[in-house]
């Protein structure tokens, strides 16, 4: 389901909100995932710091191409792939999503209203929805 104007503008508007957070998300949201779904650790290297940037400059694309996000489907794929060579499952999807979520609502509190969080919901929805169908067709 396309993303509507509204949502494109909350997306946008709350991810510049979160990128000028004194501690970057990026940080806080695989501290969170580690800790949380600790199956993750043997998908990582020792260490994170290379890890952490590419993670924040793929979300930077992800909102920089908010209004057409269907663009970005060959990036996905090919950025999937990778994913089950490092051994991402899919299931393992919904995880990451509901981390990177609940990540973004620490960081704006009340600012990240029902709306923004349903918005970001679609966004990571899609994105995941193009990657797992690309690294599995057979789900």
């Amino acid at each position: 389901m396309p993303l509507t104007m509204e949502q494109m503008r909350l997306v946008t508007r709350s991810y510049a909100q979160i990128s000028s957070s004194p501690h970057p998300y990026s940080e806080i949201f695989y501290y969170r995932l580690l800790l949380n779904h600790p199956f993750a650790r043997a998908l990582f290297p020792d260490d994170m710091t290379h890890q952490i940037f590419v993670f924040s400059k793929t979300i930077d694309v992800l909102v920089e191409n908010v209004a057409n996000l269907t663009r970005l489907r060959p990036t996905l794929t090919d950025l999937a792939k990778k994913h089950v060579k490092y051994g991402v499952k899919a299931y393992q999807y919904a995880a990451v999503g509901t981390v990177l979520i609940d990540t973004f609502a620490e960081l704006l509190g009340e600012d990240f209203t029902r709306e923004a969080r349903e918005a970001w919901e679609l966004v990571y929805a899609e994105t995941a929805g193009v990657m797992i169908s690309a690294a599995y067709p057979e789900n």
